[in-house]
């Protein structure tokens, strides 16, 4: 540590192997597998994935799961939003929103006719006013007033381009979760597999362990009995384990050791 930083190399970590340590000479830390130092926070990150806007924080080992559901159930909400707006944008301009005007002025006209008769009764003579678009009533299921419009179909556009774009964004995550890489490791594996490729050979991710130990890696063990077999309960219990708000931290290691999983703890 007394030496300067200058004196110290680091060595590219896509010339490391899969379980070799060197040293991060930014935050003069020794640097484990599969972390890297984020320029944004400052910190050294274990399986750093991105630094995220939207959560204000780097997504790496401790809050990469709770950046998933984050994804899944912002997905959800948005798409909840657009089928709720779906019927009233698309009936902004058909046949029962105009109708719905039509008979608005109507019953507008017929309530100022008897106002009419009121005021002619007792001898003042007062000029009606004209019937506005904003003052049109809902007199059909799912069909917006005028002045509804605008906010329906920011609220429609909104939440179905966000909905589609996270959606796609926890697809590749899920399809990253399912091959046991990060988003940094998934550029630099691709790079190996087209040199692996240009040398007639088959470039195979150290860390992948398969679909099942690839989700349990992230979101914990699926079941305790060491079985291929999985009941239903298991099942269920595991979706709960998934989806669930909760504060635990991971179970397993940030990395696979040599003959699969281990817990922290």
């Amino acid at each position: 540590t007394n030496l300067p930083t200058g004196a110290i190399k680091s060595i590219p970590w896509m010339l490391l192997g899969p379980h070799d340590w060197s040293f991060c000479t930014n935050s003069r830390q020794a640097k484990p597998p599969r972390a890297h130092f984020d320029h944004v926070t400052k910190s050294l990150v274990l399986n750093m994935d991105h630094y995220c806007p939207w959560m204000f924080n780097v997504v790496g080992y401790f809050n990469y799961r709770y950046f998933c559901n984050f994804l899944f159930y912002v997905g959800i909400g948005m798409m909840y939003g657009t089928m709720v707006s779906l019927n009233p944008f698309l009936n902004m301009d058909g046949e029962l929103y105009h109708s719905q005007i039509r008979q608005s002025r109507k019953l507008y006209n017929a309530s100022i006719s008897n106002n009419t008769l009121t005021t002619l009764t007792t001898g003042l003579q007062i000029q009606p006013p004209k019937f506005h678009r904003s003052q049109a009533q809902h007199l059909y299921p799912y069909v917006p007033t005028p002045s509804e419009c605008t906010p329906i179909a920011f609220t429609f556009m909104i939440c179905c381009s966000v909905g589609i774009a996270v959606l796609l964004l926890l697809a590749f995550h899920l399809y990253l979760i399912l091959t046991a890489q990060t988003t940094i490791e998934f550029h630099g594996n691709n790079l190996k597999k087209r040199r692996a490729k240009e040398r007639d050979q088959v470039y195979v991710n150290p860390y992948d362990l398969g679909y099942r130990r690839n989700l349990e890696q992230v979101w914990g063990i699926f079941n305790h009995r060491n079985s291929a077999s999985i009941t239903v309960v298991e099942s269920i219990a595991f979706l709960r384990k998934m989806l669930a708000p909760s504060f635990r931290e991971p179970e397993l290691l940030p990395v696979p050791l040599v003959g699969g999983l281990r817990r922290r703890y």
